[in-house]
């Protein structure tokens, strides 16, 4: 049965579902199972080059066969995603030190949240925009070593959850922690000082 939810901690993992094609057929997979042929033809690609990367990425456990439909009289293999949610949530320490992957994966993060508050009509001055999605990287980083980490070490105990539920226990949690850790809320407050509502 398909997960609501999968944790996928492994960096080597979560580059390779970021990758442009990868992350395209897991969109794909998102709305319909399909064959190789289907995501081909969708993607626009050859019929190669969409096998290596269904491979891969089921190979990492993103995907599964769930079947099979024929075509012509020919037997094809549908695949399917083995969660609804891929929570990427990259190991952020090795040796004691933060991954590439990591601060890569969080700057991405950053400059999407700073898209969305545009699209909701708050402003961020152009020449600060640079610094402000370099402190929402690193406070993001921050954030998940807090939250994220225990909650994937312990997937098991809490079993099925929605990524909504996640969602919401994050901002719990920051919650809860900005009440005994005074710098965590000053370096959100010096976040905010960034941002502007345009009423």
């Amino acid at each position: 049965m398909k997960k609501e939810v999968k944790v996928v901690s492994d960096p080597e993992h979560v580059k390779l579902a970021i990758e442009d094609t990868r992350r395209d057929i897991l969109s794909l997979l998102k709305v319909n199972d399909m064959t190789l042929t289907q995501m081909s033809e969708t993607l626009d690609k050859d019929h190669s080059t969409i096998y290596r990367h269904v491979k891969k990425l089921e190979k990492a456990g993103y995907l599964e066969m769930v079947g099979e439909q024929k075509d012509h009289h020919i037997p094809k293999k549908v695949y399917s995603r083995t969660a609804k949610v891929f929570l990427l949530n990259p190991s952020s320490m090795e040796s004691g030190v933060r991954t590439d992957i990591t601060i890569d994966w969080e700057k991405k993060n950053a400059e999407k949240m700073v898209d969305f508050l545009e699209i909701m009509n708050y402003k961020v001055k152009e020449e600060e925009k640079e610094e402000l999605i370099d402190e929402l990287s690193k406070f993001f980083i921050d954030l998940k070593e807090r939250v994220m980490d225990p909650i994937s070490d312990e997937e098991e105990k809490i079993g099925e959850v929605s990524f909504p539920q996640l969602l919401r226990f994050e901002v719990l949690m920051y919650l809860l922690e900005k009440r005994k850790d005074k710098e965590l809320e000053e370096r959100f407050e010096k976040i905010l000082t960034k941002i502007e509502d345009e009423e």
